[in-house]
């Protein structure tokens, strides 16, 4: 019986409401998908094994073992890992000898890797939390529209007339709200929780970018 009535009032909402299911859906995939990544963060013993074993593959087989080690592997510290990897190749492919001025490209690439992993798809759920209400919005007013058709044909005398748009219009806005503020409340906390994250594992990836700079300072010494 509730289930009927929930069919019901989503037909009677209109048009928008097939909109605003596709962004709960969508909104649902996402949270989905980053609380899942973010449980998946290791913790600092774990992180410290994937720190060590990172540079003995980089000792054993070098930068592009590395990288494909990495490939193979999964989560945040294995994404920045490569990141960093690639980002030292091509400093050396363009001949960087200041030791400082490579320190401060392999830092500012961990901060863009660290939030496109932790942060990824975390904009489209704001945008979704903003968008669904005035999604809503645009529903109230096809009500409104629709409810002030029916009084101009059928005569403000009759309530059935002007029922159907009258209902169009409170189902979308309710709905705009149901879908956005969870919605809102979990960009909130999956974005805080990103930054979280990305300060616990911040000094395990500075210590592979040092690895890296050591092994360029042997590079020169032995070249």
């Amino acid at each position: 019986m509730e289930q009927n009535f929930l069919v019901d009032q989503f037909f009677k909402g209109g048009p928008m409401m097939w909109a605003m299911l596709l962004c709960s859906l969508i909104a649902l995939g996402v949270i989905i998908d980053r609380l899942w990544n973010l449980m998946r963060v290791p913790g600092e013993q774990e992180a410290e094994q994937q720190l060590t074993a990172a540079e003995d593959v980089l000792k054993s087989q070098g930068e592009g073992g590395a990288v494909e080690q990495f490939r193979q592997g999964s989560g945040v510290l294995n994404f920045i890992f490569a990141a960093l990897v690639k980002r030292y190749d091509t400093l050396i492919l363009e001949n960087r000898t200041d030791i400082e001025d490579m320190r401060q490209e392999l830092i500012t690439t961990v901060e863009e890797a660290g939030e496109l992993y932790l942060g990824r798809l975390l904009n489209a759920l704001g945008t979704i939390g903003v968008l669904s209400p005035l999604m809503g919005l645009l529903g109230t007013i096809i009500g409104m529209i629709r409810a002030f058709d029916a009084i101009a044909r059928a005569g403000a005398g009759d309530p059935a007339a002007v029922a159907s748009g009258i209902s169009e219009a409170l189902i979308t806005t309710a709905t705009g709200l149901i879908v956005a503020i969870p919605t809102i409340v979990f960009h909130r906390y999956l974005s805080a929780r990103a930054e979280k994250v990305f300060k616990d594992v911040e000094l395990y990836c500075h210590a592979f970018a040092n690895t890296l700079l050591m092994r360029s300072q042997q590079s020169k010494q032995q070249g």
